[in-house]
C-alpha cells in the first residue's frame, strides 16, 4: 500500500503533466485532500516537484536497467532502453518542460553516479554496435546519444499533440531513430 507522501508525488506528476503551472491546491484537490495535508509532507510546491524528479530518476534508472539485462544482444538492448526511456520520458514529461534535457546528472545531483552507469552501458553497446557495423562508425556517440533523446523528445511531443496515433508511436520514434543511424535491419 502506498504511503500519503507517495500519493501525493503521484498525483504532482499526474497534475503536472497535465498543466506544468500546477499549484498545491489543484494536486491536493486532485486526491481529494486539503493544502496543508501536502504541506506536512513538503514544505513547498518546489521540494514537491524536486521529490517527483528523484522519483523519476529511481524509476528511469531501474526502467534502463532492466532493459539493458533484457539481452544478450546489443541491438536488442538499445531497443529496449530506447522503448524504457520514452516509457519514462512520457510519464514524466513535465519534467522537459521545466528543466533542459541536457542531462539527467544536472537534474538530481545526488544519482549522478548511477545515471553515468547507465550512460556508460548505453555508450558500450552503440561502440559495440559500430564495431559490428550495424551503426555507421562515422557518427560520433554524442550525436547517437542526442540523437536519442531528441527522438524521445519528438515522440513526447507527437503523442501530446493527438497528431499521431498513441499506438503507433513506439514503432514510428524506433524506426526513425534506428534509420537516423544506418541500421536497416528490421
Amino acid at each position: 500500500m502506498k504511503s500519503t507522501k507517495d500519493k501525493i508525488v503521484d498525483a504532482a506528476v499526474f497534475c503536472l503533466n497535465k498543466n506544468e503551472k500546477a499549484s498545491i491546491d489543484e494536486i491536493a484537490n486532485h486526491l481529494g485532500l486539503n493544502r496543508r495535508t501536502i504541506h506536512r509532507y513538503f514544505k513547498d510546491r518546489s521540494t514537491l516537484i524536486q521529490c517527483c524528479q528523484e522519483k523519476m530518476m529511481i524509476t528511469c534508472n531501474l526502467a534502463m536497467n532492466q532493459a539493458y539485462d533484457s539481452s544478450n544482444e546489443a541491438l536488442k538492448q538499445i531497443e529496449n532502453m530506447f522503448y524504457a526511456a520514452l516509457t519514462i520520458g512520457t510519464e514524466y514529461s513535465f519534467v522537459k518542460k521545466l528543466f533542459d534535457r541536457s542531462g539527467y546528472a544536472d537534474v538530481v545531483g545526488t544519482e549522478v553516479e548511477v545515471y553515468d552507469n547507465v550512460k556508460e552501458k548505453w555508450f558500450k553497446l552503440i561502440l559495440a554496435l559500430q564495431e559490428k557495423q550495424i551503426i555507421k562508425s562515422t557518427i560520433p556517440l554524442p550525436w547517437i546519444y542526442d540523437l536519442f533523446g531528441g527522438m524521445i523528445d519528438i515522440a513526447i511531443a507527437a503523442q501530446t499533440s493527438g497528431d499521431v496515433a498513441v499506438n503507433d508511436i513506439k514503432m514510428l520514434s524506433w524506426t526513425a531513430f534506428k534509420g537516423s543511424i544506418g541500421i536497416n535491419n528490421s
